[in-house]
């Protein structure tokens, strides 16, 4: 008997997390919408507010507060995170997989981007992309 009450407790334990567990692994596109281009640095130039998408949501960065990027060239971008004066090095970008690859020119983490919007992409961690958790990218949205 305690048994089936131990097992009838993790089946409503299971059904109540399971709303929470789907909505932070939400099924976000893998693949770039057609109409932004990947790989070049056109579209990612302006200012930006920044969170982590899932429950709950962090913010690192706010339209007031902005994340600035700006092109370098047609395939490079300067990233400024909110209180940085000035980018440290250039990031290459790369089309490839129907995203668009963020490979700093002076080493570091690397990224992947999905264009959600042509005001929305999403920012994910290119050396963990096998274990992606694809429920809760870094996601950018246009402020200007």
């Amino acid at each position: 008997m305690r048994t089936t009450r131990n097992i009838a407790a993790v089946f409503l334990l299971a059904a109540a997390v399971a709303p929470v567990t789907s909505l932070a692994m939400m099924p976000w596109p893998r693949k770039g919408i057609a109409d932004v281009p990947n790989g070049v640095a056109a579209p990612f130039v302006g200012h930006w507010s920044m969170e982590q998408d899932g429950r709950p949501a962090t913010v690192y960065a706010t339209c007031k507060l902005p994340v600035r990027i700006r092109a370098a060239d047609d395939t490079h971008i300067f990233y400024e995170g909110p209180k940085d004066r000035e980018a440290e090095a250039a990031t290459q970008l790369v089309a490839r997989d129907g995203r668009t690859h963020w490979e700093p020119i002076a080493g570091g983490p690397r990224y992947f981007t999905v264009w959600v919007h042509p005001d929305r992409f999403h920012l994910y961690e290119a050396e963990v992309e096998a274990e992606i958790d694809w429920g809760e990218p870094y996601a950018f949205t246009r402020c200007d």
